[in-house]
C-alpha cells in the first residue's frame, strides 16, 4: 500500500498541527503518500464521514466539548470495523473503553513521535495489502467497497444496485462504467443487466446462475459460453485474487 487516508481530530489546533507534522515525517520515512484531513469537533468529522468513509487511520482525541471521542468512536464502529483508531488523550480513564472499541492504541499527551510512529506502523500492518476497492456515491454518501465483497450488480433504468455480502448500494451509474472499474478476472457479465462475482457462483444451470447465498440471477444465451469459461478458469485456480 503506497497511499493512505488519515483523519486527525483534536479541539486544540496546536495538537492537530503537531500530530500532522509527526504523520508527515512518518510517511516520508516509509515512502508512503498520505492524504491528511484535519477536524476540530466530533460533529464536523461525523458530518464529513457520513459522506466519505474512505479513511484508513483515525487519530482521535477523547476529551472534547460536545460529543467526546469515545462516543464518536462508538458511532463509527457501528458502521465501520476496518478504520484503525488511535486514541489521543491527557488522561488514563478511558483505556479499557479504548480497547473495547478495538483501538490500535491509547496515547497519553504529550505525544512522543516515536510512539506515534509505532502505532502508525501497527495500523499499516493491519490494513489489507493491495485490496482492490471501488469508491461509489450511494444516496448522497461516499463508500469504499471491497471488490471481494461484491456478489452481483444489477442494472436498472438510470442506476445500478451493488449487492455485497452484507449490504446493498444504489449508485447512479451505468453497469458498463462499473464493469470497467472492476477486475475482469473476478467478475463476468452474464446478462446485459447483471454482473456477477465469479467466486460467489455455486453452479450454472441453463438460463440461470445459482449463487452461494441461494439467489438465482439470469444468464443470457449469448453470454453463456464466456460465463461458463470464466467460472471454470476461476475454480481451477487459474485466476489470482
Amino acid at each position: 500500500m503506497n497511499k493512505i487516508n488519515i483523519a486527525i481530530l483534536d479541539d486544540e489546533e496546536v495538537q492537530v498541527l503537531l500530530l500532522k507534522k509527526y504523520v508527515k515525517n512518518w510517511a516520508k520515512n516509509k515512502d508512503i503518500i498520505v492524504n491528511i484531513k484535519e477536524f476540530y469537533t466530533s460533529e464536523s468529522f461525523e458530518f464529513k464521514w457520513s459522506m466519505d468513509k474512505s479513511y484508513d487511520i483515525f487519530l482521535l482525541d477523547i476529551q472534547m466539548k460536545g460529543q467526546n471521542g469515545v462516543e464518536l468512536a462508538k458511532v463509527i464502529r457501528k458502521e465501520d470495523e476496518n478504520i484503525k483508531i488511535i486514541f489521543v488523550t491527557a488522561m488514563y480513564d478511558y483505556i479499557q473503553i479504548g480497547y473495547d472499541l478495538d483501538a490500535i492504541n491509547y496515547l497519553i499527551k504529550p505525544i512522543k513521535e516515536e510512539k506515534l510512529w509505532q502505532c502508525l506502523d501497527k495500523s499499516l500492518d493491519k490494513i489489507p495489502k493491495d485490496e482492490k476497492t471501488i469508491i461509489v456515491d450511494s444516496e448522497g454518501e461516499i463508500f469504499k467497497i471491497s471488490e471481494k465483497s461484491i456478489v452481483y450488480i444489477e442494472a436498472f433504468a438510470h442506476y445500478v444496485e451493488i449487492n455485497t455480502c452484507d449490504k446493498k448500494y444504489v449508485v447512479r451509474k451505468s453497469i458498463g462504467s462499473i464493469e470497467k472499474e472492476l477486475d475482469e478476472n473476478m467478475f463476468v457479465r452474464c446478462h446485459r443487466s447483471y454482473l456477477v462475482g465469479i467466486k460467489y457462483i455455486k453452479r450454472i444451470k441453463g438460463s440461470e446462475i445459482e449463487l452461494d447465498n441461494g439467489e438465482n440471477i439470469p444468464l443470457s444465451r449469448r453470454r453463456y459460453k464466456d460465463t461458463n469459461k470464466a467460472f471454470i478458469r476461476y475454480f481451477r485456480g487459474e485466476v489470482n485474487e
